[in-house]
């Protein structure tokens, strides 16, 4: 019997490449990942070395902490991408906090979004101790304008451990996909979002893995043992490594 009840799983790992990661925080000076270009190709060589073959990258847009733009961040990721070279191919998305700004971007339509099975994905992130007042209204606004709601690291937030079958079943309901970091599983983020990201894991409920790394050492540390353990042998989650192939900033 499922963890949670939820009718839609992820399918078990297949043998392969670890493709694409779906998270990350390598664009250089632009928010609280890559400090300069020279960390951001530290962590695009442990990436490789932990078998990535490419990623989306997703920095932060947030009122008042991380006031990036879409138009800015396209400038510093061509320059990122000209650094990198077609080794390790990166496209361009963003990670949305749940505040006005957001709103005030979907109603102008200006979200860097990534392709997923044909839908345009929008991570969002909420605060991590408290619900966000809107948050629900933000995943909600963004379906009805035609994207497809990412919930990202969804084990980290503390009111989702403390009742995951009710918030997850509310999630579901609304079309919402859901991102974990691989990290929480050896413990990167505290024992509570471990706890939870092992029950996901063992119920297959995530449909997204990602690494969201911000520093090399983070990959060797935790990302790469936590591969280890979703698929032992290397494989990671088709639902990362099939449809970031299909994704286009």
């Amino acid at each position: 019997m499922a963890w949670f009840g939820l009718g839609r799983r992820t399918p078990a790992p297949a043998p392969g490449a670890l493709g694409w990661d779906f998270h990350c925080h390598l664009v250089p000076g632009v928010d609280d990942g890559a400090r300069d270009l020279d960390e951001a190709l530290q962590i695009i060589d442990a990436l490789k070395a932990a078998g990535y073959s490419g990623a989306v990258v997703t920095p932060h847009i947030y009122g008042g902490v991380f006031d990036n733009t879409a138009a800015q961040l396209r400038e510093a990721f061509a320059e990122l991408q000209r650094a990198v070279g077609p080794g390790f191919p990166l496209k361009l998305a963003a990670e949305y906090h749940a505040n006005d700004l957001l709103f005030e971007l979907i109603a102008r339509d200006e979200l860097l979004h990534t392709d997923i099975d044909g839908e345009r994905a929008v991570l969002i992130e909420f605060p991590y101790l408290m619900e966000a007042p809107r948050g629900i209204d933000a995943l909600v606004a963004l379906r009805d304008c035609g994207y497809r709601p990412v919930l990202a690291h969804i084990e980290r937030y503390r009111y989702v451990q403390a009742q995951p079958a009710q918030w997850l079943e509310r999630l579901q309901n609304i079309g919402v996909l859901l991102q974990c970091n691989i990290g929480s599983l050896e413990g990167m983020y505290g024992p509570g979002s471990q706890q939870l990201a092992r029950k996901l894991l063992a119920e297959r409920v995530p449909h997204l893995w990602s690494s969201d790394v911000h520093r090399a050492h983070q990959v060797a540390r935790y990302i790469a043992p936590g591969v280890r353990r979703i698929a032992p042998g290397g494989a990671l989650n088709p639902a990362v490594g099939g449809a970031a192939q299909q994704m286009a900033a």
